[in-house]
């Protein structure tokens, strides 16, 4: 059985819905569905990110990462940023591949 979201404070529920209107926008032109146009998709971008920020993690996650990948990226950047490595179990096994590799190349320059 799912768990629904708890109840989300209204400033943040106006919010959430412009990261999903961002989200929507970019997984159109993604998809093809709307025309790829560079300056659009890098300003749909930045400001989803700006949008996301201080908006609790889970929460986001919990309501709009089934529905859109954009933010299921935005939230593995924003992980990243801040604690330098991918989330997950994924997130350690590149971290240990990218040290590997980097000792090798160390060793051969």
């Amino acid at each position: 059985m799912q768990t629904r979201p708890g109840p989300i404070e209204p400033e943040l529920e106006t919010r959430r819905l412009y990261i999903e209107h961002l989200a929507e926008r970019l997984e159109q032109m993604e998809l093809g569905i709307a025309p790829m146009k560079a300056i659009a998709y890098r300003l749909f971008a930045r400001r989803l990110r700006e949008a996301m920020v201080g908006f609790p993690e889970g929460q986001l996650a919990a309501r709009l990462s089934r529905q859109s990948s954009a933010v299921i990226d935005a939230l593995a950047m924003r992980f990243f940023d801040t604690h330098g490595s991918l989330p997950a179990d994924e997130g350690e096994a590149v971290r240990c591949e990218a040290d590997r590799l980097l000792r090798r190349v160390r060793r051969l320059g």
